[in-house]
């Protein structure tokens, strides 16, 4: 027999799954940091829970349990046994009191801890917790700082990086002809992006050729001539290319990607060319045209109605996997490395080369930029660039997307303008029979009233302003 229940007629409860036997509710309530704190952390203004078994200890270390959303119901559940014959059956009675859909769980380790424990006098057997001893029991305590006998107790903040457990592969390095040892409780991780990571430097050299042991440890992943041959031509046509450029052009996967790029640029954390892949052999340092590929680092504040269409890189991964076939014209495509003038941006911070920025007044700005003097070198910080060019690039970028987000809300004004007068139209024709001399649908879709919507809009804007 099933029974349908209506959600909506039953109290909503949150599960709390405490790891420990409450005796006390009250004291269990106080290792949560009290009922304020509950209450903030299921409202959403924190995202986990934070637990102190001993919340009067400072140097206690923190559990935090992790919201989840798990649908349930609270049952209360009485059996009745006879007393009189038992070997009758029990009688089962079950109540619905509320359902569940949010509580939190806590599966982070919690019984490794730093704590101020010394040997006590009477039984050294036991340890016993010396907080007077280490911390002043009020502001005006001052027979604590007038001591001459302190216990020497130096607590560490924390015993372990991590929370989780993770379960990590230690090794040595297994091939000794790149010179480098082998070193007992080392865990390599990504050895093919971590190569050639250079800190850029007027005066330090860059690398000219790239480690001999890349190559065999390509063969390993499998790449074929054909994947290597694509990268290679672009690096032959343009020295300098980003990440996510590399993978639009070449169409190779990231995992193949990773492995091909070192064998051929290497990587600057820092200075103008930050987060680009340079051939081995190219110095942007010695050539002017390297402005072009200098980093444009745009970001983009969430006001004026962008945060509508334009988010951070992972949420708007996770929205296309959800809606493959989902597309925002306004948009640019969150794999296109390139910025159009005609749609916004595809994330909320774009890494860009000046050349990737397809817009005739920049790239007219870059073309007229000053050649050095000879034996002149470039900036530390802007490169090629002169000092704020960046802030003028970033401005215009800024404008453009402003234009771009008056026009489309223009557009939108105009279309419920329109469909609002066809609504009002064909009811007077219902109503009448014929559509009124004052004019109809098709007498307000021209020119002249779509130029008074905007210039209405525009007065508005202009107030607004």
């Amino acid at each position: 027999m099933s029974i349908q229940l209506s959600g909506a007629s039953l109290p909503e409860f949150a599960v709390i799954r405490y790891p420990g036997l409450v005796k006390d509710v009250n004291k269990m309530l106080c290792t949560l940091g009290g009922v304020t704190k509950v209450s903030q952390a299921l409202e959403g203004d924190t995202k986990r829970l934070e637990l102190r078994y001993h919340y009067e200890n400072p140097f206690n270390k923190s559990v935090y349990g992790e919201i989840n959303k798990r649908a349930g119901l609270l049952l209360s559940i009485k059996v009745r046994r006879s007393k009189k014959d038992r070997s009758k059956p029990p009688q089962y009675k079950v109540d619905i009191l509320g359902c569940t859909n949010t509580g939190f769980t806590f599966e982070s380790m919690c019984d490794f801890q730093y704590l101020p424990l010394l040997p006590d006098n009477e039984n050294k057997r036991e340890l016993k917790m010396m907080m007077h001893s280490i911390m002043p029991q009020s502001v005006i305590d001052l027979d604590f700082f007038n001591r001459t006998e302190v216990p020497l107790i130096t607590v560490p903040t924390v015993f372990a990086r991590y929370d989780n457990v993770h379960n990590n592969i230690f090794r040595g390095d297994f091939s000794k002809e790149d010179g480098q040892h082998e070193v007992l409780g080392v865990c390599q991780k990504s050895s093919y992006e971590n190569r050639d990571i250079v800190p850029f430097s007027t005066v330090d050299s860059f690398p000219a050729r790239p480690d001999p042991q890349i190559i065999k440890r390509m063969k390993v992943k499998y790449v074929s001539d054909e994947q290597f041959e694509k990268v290679k031509k672009l690096f032959e046509e343009c020295p300098v290319w980003t990440r996510i450029a590399l993978l639009y052009e070449s169409g190779i996967s990231n995992d193949k990607l990773k492995c091909i790029i070192p064998s051929m640029a290497y990587y600057f954390s820092t200075g103008p060319w930050r987060t680009m892949y340079v051939r081995y052999g190219y110095d942007p340092r010695k050539d002017f045209s390297s402005r072009y590929y200098q980093t444009f680092d745009f970001r983009l504040r969430f006001r004026s109605g962008i945060a509508e269409f334009v988010s951070d890189r992972k949420t708007s991964i996770k929205k296309r996997q959800k809606n493959p076939y989902e597309i925002n014209t306004l948009v640019q495509d969150i794999d296109y490395p390139y910025f159009d003038e005609h749609k916004l941006p595809r994330s909320r911070q774009c890494i860009l080369r000046y050349c990737d920025i397809r817009m005739p007044k920049i790239q007219e700005m870059l073309e007229k930029i000053p050649s050095p003097l000879a034996g002149a070198t470039c900036n530390e910080r802007t490169g090629w660039l002169p000092s704020g060019f960046d802030s003028q690039v970033r401005q215009i970028v800024c404008n453009v997307i402003k234009d771009l987000l008056k026009n489309h809300y223009r557009k939108e004004h105009i279309h419920a303008e329109l469909e609002s007068c066809e609504n009002t139209g064909q009811e007077a024709e219902d109503d009448d029979g014929a559509v009124s001399d004052e004019g109809g649908p098709d007498d307000f879709m021209n020119d002249d009233n779509i130029e008074e919507i905007l210039d209405d809009m525009q007065i508005e804007a202009d107030e607004i302003n």
